[in-house]
């Protein structure tokens, strides 16, 4: 019988006391561990190698793990359908393609071109042979991929010019009725897109180039007449510069054949806009440039870079090979508005400065600190087309410059479209500018004659629009005055506004291109004389 003093409460803590110690004598429950249940086999279809087979397989298997189970390798090249990483599913097919590539070299004759150059020093129709052709050789390698055994391309990947073709040359005479005159220094042009020179008389003329390719950009007489720095359209085909830098002389070697002795050496710069050769010549040669960027395919095919550079070269007296120095003057820049265009330079006569002209300033920059002093500021000229302009440059002395500046308006259109365009000397001691020639011509092109005296220049016919107007030649002294125009006539057509007049050593004759041909005029009497008549001749320089 149960004590009945036990309280409710005790008597509820004793039921569950009991049902405690029931619990701890009841027999463990049995521990069965999760076992992932296989899916069902599937059936593939495996074609590789020329043999169909089917494999019963785990439907958890991805291509790449079916064919490892079934003995079949894949090559690096080999390609697998589907994908190798696909899970299968059944009935799939699964495609291995054996894929295999083999290289072969071998070597191409290059056939060597013939070319025909007119010369105005042989009689007419008279032909020689100047240069005779060789082969050249080329190495290709191939690349030829194979599937199951079966050829599916066969590419170039590589190419490389064992040995230049040289051309064979034939000139052809054109001589026509001019009057040989005689020649001081050395004239050099270029006709064609070849650059050639006269020495002693304008009958005595040699081809310095044959290759057809001097784009006419650069092209600069050295000061003591012995070399030209010139520019070539580039021979690579992946579009990566619009044109190099090279130099040759205008002396024949006294061995070689007549062209082959002409051997232009090729400088470590492409993507040139301006180059020059410095007016004092050490023992080392040279050069200043400023570059571009290539931007084929969108006007004008270049961005400027407004850099300036110093290079002189020699020869390394162990390895006998030429050696390069570049000193940077300026830093790529913006180079003021429509900088993309570019900037003009022009040594002075004592090498240590150099004048600068961008479309809406003029200035001097020194080549020993790079300071850089803006001497002239003007509204640039909008040409709403995609070339932009800045002047000319040429020194009289170590301070006088002779230029073209950009005027203000004649009635009410905007500053950026005033079609004034004024002949300025500019005094770099102190930025004086003087107005000589007023409303002279956007390209006016001043050039101080080799004694500092006189200034001959292109004089636009129609100066309200001198972008589209001819020219004539025109000669003044220094300060301006004894204007006068000497070529051509009035009753003839002027000349091309891209005609940049060269004098003669001497100061005596000036040389001028006109209708493609290059004339002489002389500065004293206004006498002209052609003496060239193929109608390609684009430059001309003129020095000792």
């Amino acid at each position: 019988m149960a004590n009945a003093n036990i309280s409710r409460p005790h008597a509820l803590m004793l039921q569950v006391a009991f049902c405690v110690l029931l619990a701890s004598c009841a027999p463990p429950t049995p521990f069965t561990p999760f076992t992932p249940t296989a899916g069902a086999p599937i059936t593939i279809t495996v074609i590789a190698d020329g043999q169909t087979q089917r494999f019963a397989l785990p439907q958890t298997l991805t291509v790449r793990e079916a064919l490892n189970q079934a003995g079949i390798a894949l090559g690096e090249l080999d390609r697998v359908q589907p994908g190798p990483t696909t899970r299968l599913t059944d009935g799939v097919t699964v495609t291995v393609t054996r894929i295999r590539e083999t290289f072969e070299t071998e070597e191409i004759i290059i056939p060597f071109t013939s070319e025909t150059l007119k010369n105005e020093g042989l009689p007419q129709g008279e032909r020689r042979l100047l240069q005779a052709g060789a082969n050249g050789l080329q190495q290709v390698t191939y690349r030829t991929v194979f599937e199951n055994g079966v050829q599916v391309s066969r590419s170039v990947i590589d190419q490389q010019i064992l040995q230049e073709a040289v051309p064979e040359i034939i000139v052809v005479g054109a001589q026509a009725s001019f009057t040989v005159v005689p020649i001081s220094g050395t004239l050099t042009y270029i006709s064609g897109n070849n650059a050639w020179a006269m020495r002693g008389d304008s009958g005595k003329r040699t081809p310095l180039t044959t290759s057809g390719d001097v784009d006419g950009r650069i092209f600069d007489l050295s000061p003591d007449g012995q070399f030209i720095l010139f520019s070539r359209v580039p021979t690579d085909t992946n579009g990566a510069s619009f044109n190099s830098l090279w130099v040759i002389t205008t002396t024949a070697p006294t061995t070689g054949t007549a062209v082959s002795r002409f051997r232009p050496i090729s400088l470590p710069i492409s993507n040139t806009l301006y180059a020059e050769w410095s007016p004092v010549q050490t023992i080392s040669p040279t050069i200043a440039f400023s570059t571009a960027e290539n931007t084929p395919g969108r006007a004008p095919g270049w961005q400027a870079n407004n850099d300036l550079w110093l290079m002189a070269w020699g020869v390394d007296s162990r390895t006998r090979r030429l050696t390069f120095n570049r000193t940077q003057i300026l830093d790529s820049n913006q180079g003021g508005v429509y900088g993309w265009w570019g900037t003009g330079y022009a040594f002075a006569p004592d090498g240590q400065r150099m004048a600068y002209a961008r479309t809406d300033s003029i200035g001097v920059i020194d080549l020993t600190t790079s300071e850089r002093t803006e001497l002239l500021s003007y509204v640039a000229y909008n040409t709403r087309r995609d070339w932009a302009w800045f002047p000319a440059l040429s020194w009289a002395n170590s301070e006088w410059l002779y230029t073209v500046q950009h005027g203000a308006p004649l009635g009410l259109e905007l500053p950026e479209d005033s079609p004034v365009f004024d002949l300025t000397a500019l005094s770099t001691a102190n930025g004086l500018a003087l107005n000589l020639v007023p409303r002279a011509g956007i390209f006016a092109n001043p050039v101080v004659s080799p004694n500092g005296e006189n200034v001959a220049f292109l004089q636009a016919t129609d100066p309200n629009n001198s972008p589209f107007s001819r020219y004539r030649l025109a000669v003044m002294d220094r300060d301006g005055s004894n204007l006068r125009a000497l070529f051509p006539a009035e009753d003839q057509p002027g000349l091309d506004a891209g005609a940049l007049p060269a004098w003669s050593p001497d100061g005596r004759l000036i040389a001028i291109i006109y209708q493609g041909n290059l004339w002489l005029v002389n500065t004293e009497s206004g006498l002209s004389q052609q003496l060239t008549g193929d109608g390609l001749t684009t430059r001309v320089e003129w020095g000792k």
